[in-house]
C-alpha cells in the first residue's frame, strides 16, 4: 500500500480510501464498474496489489451505469462482458467474478444462458 505521501489526493486532503494491511489483508475484494475492458486493466493495475480479487458490477440497474455501458448494461451484451471477464483474467493474477442479475423473474434459463 503506497503512503499517504505518496497520494496526490491527499497532499490536498482528501483521502479515498485508507487500508490497513494487518485488518483487511486476505479479505478486500475491488467491486469495478465498467464497459470497456481496457479501461477495467488499466483500473485494476493500480490496485491489484492491494485486493485479493475483483469483481466485475453486471447488475447495477441505475441510469449512470446502464447508460455508460457499465452495469445491468452488459446483461444485453455478453460478447462485451466476456470481452471484460477475459481481458481482466488475461491481464492480471487475481480472481474475477461478475455481479450478475436475474434476466427473468420466473424463468431462470436466460440467466443460466448468459
Amino acid at each position: 500500500m503506497a503512503a499517504d505521501s505518496d497520494n496526490p489526493d491527499a497532499k490536498r486532503g482528501v483521502v479515498v480510501l485508507r487500508i490497513d494491511p494487518k485488518l483487511e489483508d486476505g479479505k478486500l475484494i475491488y467491486q469495478i464498474g465498467t464497459g470497456e475492458a481496457g479501461l477495467a486493466v488499466q483500473a485494476v493495475e493500480r490496485i491489484v496489489s492491494d485486493v485479493v480479487g475483483v469483481d466485475v458490477n453486471m447488475g447495477c440497474p441505475k441510469k449512470f451505469s446502464v447508460s455508460g455501458g457499465m452495469g445491468s448494461a452488459l446483461l444485453s451484451d455478453p460478447k462485451r462482458a466476456c470481452d471484460i471477464i477475459s481481458t481482466l483474467r488475461r491481464n492480471i493474477t487475481k480472481p474475477v467474478s461478475a455481479k450478475i442479475r436475474l434476466l427473468h423473474p420466473t424463468d431462470p434459463r436466460p440467466t443460466l444462458d448468459f
